[in-house]
């Protein structure tokens, strides 16, 4: 009985990190919650930031694809909706990802924009 109770959690540990590992909204929840934010604001026309805290919204991507170029343009654009400051929160999952963070942080200091930027790597 105490193996199989034992052995239930451990295939939740590893379903819940299976989970987090492939799912943004997981690190966008918790980031959120940590900063007493609000998870999936929607805005008058309907569009959703990721989290909005009393100073920012925030976009969340992956850091290893053409979307991190999209998130510049939606985080400027729920800062304009919202009266916050823009961010970005980049989740480093491949290798490949330096390059993209690379190019982002380019654009943000060559057009000097107000974005913060946040990179957690999640690789661990």
């Amino acid at each position: 009985m105490i193996n199989l109770l034992l052995s239930l959690l451990l295939s939740f540990v590893f379903i819940d990190s299976a989970y987090a590992i492939e799912n943004e909204a997981f690190y966008s929840d918790k980031f959120c919650s940590e900063m007493s934010g609000q998870s999936e604001h929607v805005l008058k026309d309907l569009s959703r930031v990721d989290c909005l805290t009393d100073t920012h919204a925030y976009e969340f991507d992956w850091a290893d694809g053409m979307k991190v170029y999209e998130a510049i343009g939606q985080s400027l654009y729920y800062a304009s909706e919202t009266g916050k400051d823009p961010g970005i929160y980049l989740l480093v999952r491949k290798k490949n990802s330096e390059k993209h963070i690379r190019k982002v942080k380019r654009v943000i200091e060559t057009f000097e924009l107000p974005i913060k930027l946040v990179i957690k790597d999640i690789r661990n």
